[in-house]
């Protein structure tokens, strides 16, 4: 066997080892940029995998860091009960679909004043709230909440529920979602 041919064995099956350990990852291209790898020229910009990474100098170092990502506001209105469902000065916690996929709870109360509806989400640690009595109460850490505003009556909980817009229509009660 001659030289060359035993060296292109070699390089060949080395080749199809590293094919095989990485899953067929490996190539002669550039490595991937992630954040905190190491750069060379501070201020140039990469885009990988639809993530844009720019060259930062941080604590002495050129290094990739990615780029702020914009959240896009995600506004909606879904029918969620028929009016005569909710009787005065009661409570329906109801799941709004989502139209990206899920549901987002949400506590329903009708009130002399009107339709309230909130985020079914403790402003605490993120437990559903129910109607017990005249307050909303979260069952994990038991803060309470008025149900008209979402206020907090009592901790641990110190922010109020969120408030989306709800308006009786056609004979429905329909709710607007945001996500902010």
């Amino acid at each position: 066997m001659s030289k060359s041919s035993r060296r292109a064995f070699i390089s060949g099956s080395i080749a199809s080892f590293t094919w095989l350990l990485t899953g067929g990852q490996a190539s002669g291209a550039a490595p991937a940029i992630t954040a905190g790898a190491p750069c060379k020229a501070k201020g140039r910009e990469r885009t990988v995998d639809g993530v844009t990474y720019v060259c930062r100098n941080v604590k002495g170092k050129l290094v990739w860091r990615s780029t702020p990502v914009e959240v896009k506001q995600l506004v909606f209105t879904a029918r969620v009960l028929e009016s005569s469902e909710l009787a005065l000065g009661s409570t329906k916690v109801v799941n709004v679909p989502t139209p990206i996929g899920g549901t987002t709870g949400v506590v329903v109360t009708r009130t002399d004043i009107g339709i309230t509806a909130l985020a079914v989400a403790c402003t605490h640690a993120g437990f559903p709230v129910a109607r017990v009595g005249k307050v909303l109460e979260c069952e994990l850490h038991g803060s309470k909440f008025e149900p008209t505003t979402g206020a907090v009556l009592g901790g641990p909980a110190v922010r109020p529920l969120l408030r989306y817009d709800a308006t009786e229509t056609n004979g429905g009660v329909y709710v607007t979602v945001t996500n902010g």
